[in-house]
């Protein structure tokens, strides 16, 4: 009797073994994430810099305030802070804190920890201080802690919305001074250490960076909103989006980072997995070089814009996933408002042509990079130039040898992107029409001082209904004299176990926003 027990128990044990290999399943305070890692270069909230790191780094660092989307818009809510204000001259801000909060180890966190954390940045001068310095222009005597709970900070006079997207931004997460100073070697105010620790108050610690391999959180018990559900997070490092959806539909893995557009629409409609999607924060853009030639003449530039057939590169390059706004303005940004004046209608374009007298056309270089996305919107824009008589050819360079050239000013038309740094229209303005910092709008040589005073104006201006006005009235004067036609904002997508829930709230806004509290099973 007791053999024969023991036989079906290990006939059971085999066959629940066999079934968990052909049903694999993660754990339910688990989310394990398929991503390609190579991008992670360090945890350190005052260096990290990239998009995917930064969306970890969010999760093990609290900030003052963060940025959240709500009813498609970007608007800030409370964090550590509680509340704050600004004085009347706009330059002087107060934070006040919670009471009560700690870090992950038990450490109160209090005032000095965020004067500590925010002039770390400054004194490290690494790659996302500029918003800081540039952006706030914010010094170290800028920022003082007059008592245990208040925080104050004196800007450059910028606007309310960038002052508080930059203190939501991922550099602004809070540091425990006394760790990080335990591990500083030669003064490096802790970086090597930070590179795979953590030493935060966020909703999660980092407990292991191997690289190349795997990224995990752990929850943090001490998390001032309370612990959250999901207890583990396991970035994954797969390097394929083959391998990501085979192990996303066999269940080893609850979401799938980089699928293809074509692997996500195959999945939709399934029983087992669904597409989240999110609009991105990013343009795609063709930049013409308005000293050269015929796009010296607005007309011809007008030409282009309306040659292009903007739902075809939506359709055929990014199989729908991507948003037609021709604005520089990504949609849910502060004055953003749906404009979107250019079609494609070759008639138009052939007499704006001509009236330029270039009724014959001309020929022109488009160059590009050598990722497949845009070698497929150069033909697309090849293409549809020839339908108006400009006979384009396609020059594939390396990235950075085709970013190295366009910032000497020696491209006709470029193919290309450009992703946004903060929630705010100063973020894209600035690049896409004033020419004075040298970054888009000077690199395809449009020197147009209204764009750059109104640029600058806004940049400045408290006001939030005149600022918003004066982003509609730089809309309107780009579409028509600015160098770009903008083909798309990119729509991000993942692919998501049904088991998994809330994760369309927690990439709401991403990669502005990303916040793993919101996700469970």
């Amino acid at each position: 009797m007791l053999k024969k027990m023991y036989l079906w128990t290990i006939l059971i044990v085999l066959f629940l073994s066999l079934t968990c290999l052909t049903n694999a399943t993660t754990p339910k305070d688990a989310l394990v994430i398929g991503a390609n890692t190579e991008i992670f270069i360090t945890n350190d909230p005052g260096v990290s810099f990239e998009v995917l790191p930064n969306a970890m780094v969010q999760n093990i660092y609290a900030k003052l305030v963060s940025v959240v989307v709500k009813d498609k818009q970007f608007i800030t809510v409370p964090g550590l802070a509680e509340s704050w204000e600004v004085a009347p001259d706009g330059k002087t801000w107060t934070f006040h804190l919670r009471k009560g909060l700690v870090f992950a180890d038990g450490d109160p966190l209090k005032a000095d920890a965020v004067v500590y954390s925010f002039q770390r940045v400054l004194k490290l001068q690494k790659s996302p201080c500029w918003l800081f310095s540039d952006v706030l222009g914010l010094t170290e005597e800028s920022i003082a802690a007059p008592d245990d709970y208040t925080v104050k900070i004196v800007t450059n006079g910028a606007p309310s919305n960038v002052v508080l997207t930059m203190v939501g931004n991922t550099l602004s997460g809070v540091l425990n001074p006394r760790v990080v100073k335990e591990h500083e070697v030669d003064g490096d105010m802790g970086q090597a250490w930070l590179m795979d620790h953590s030493a935060g108050a966020g909703p999660y610690n980092l407990e292991e960076w191997d690289r190349k391999i795997k990224v995990v959180l752990k929850a943090n018990e001490n998390y001032w909103r309370g612990a959250p559900k999901i207890k583990t997070v396991i970035l994954q490092d797969i390097p394929e989006p083959t391998d990501q959806l085979l192990l996303l539909k066999k269940g080893d893995i609850d979401v799938a980072w980089d699928l293809t557009a074509e692997q996500a629409n195959s999945l939709k409609g399934g029983p087992d997995v669904s597409i989240v999607t999110t609009p991105g924060q990013s343009d795609e853009y063709v930049g013409m070089n308005a000293g050269w030639g015929p796009f010296k003449d607005v007309r011809v530039r007008q030409a282009v814009k309306y040659a292009i057939d903007y739902n075809a590169i939506i359709d055929k390059v990014m199989t729908g996933f991507a948003i037609n706004n021709q604005q520089f303005l990504p949609v849910g940004y502060f004055g953003y408002v749906e404009n979107n004046p250019y079609y494609q209608d070759i008639e138009k374009a052939k007499t704006l042509m001509a009236e330029a007298g270039y009724a014959d056309g001309f020929d022109v270089e488009i160059v590009t990079n050598t990722t497949e996305r845009r070698k497929t919107e150069a033909v697309v824009v090849q293409e549809n130039l020839a339908k108006i008589g400009i006979r384009a050819t396609i020059n594939l360079m390396q990235a950075s040898q085709m970013y190295a050239k366009f910032r000497e000013q020696g491209l006709q038309i470029i193919v290309a992107g450009w992703g946004v740094d903060y929630p705010d229209a100063d973020a894209l303005s600035n690049p896409f029409a004033n020419y004075r910092v040298k970054q888009l709008a000077w690199r395809c040589v449009w020197y147009d001082d209204y764009a750059a005073d109104l640029t600058e104006a806004a940049s400045k201006e408290i006001n939030e209904d005149r600022r918003f006005q004066m982003y509609q009235d730089l809309t309107n004067y780009w579409h028509i004299y600015g160098p770009f036609a903008m083909m798309y904002q990119p729509i991000q997508f993942w692919g998501v176990r049904n088991e998994v829930k809330n994760y369309d709230k927690a990439a709401e806004g991403y990669s502005v926003h990303y916040d793993l509290t919101e996700v469970y099973k």
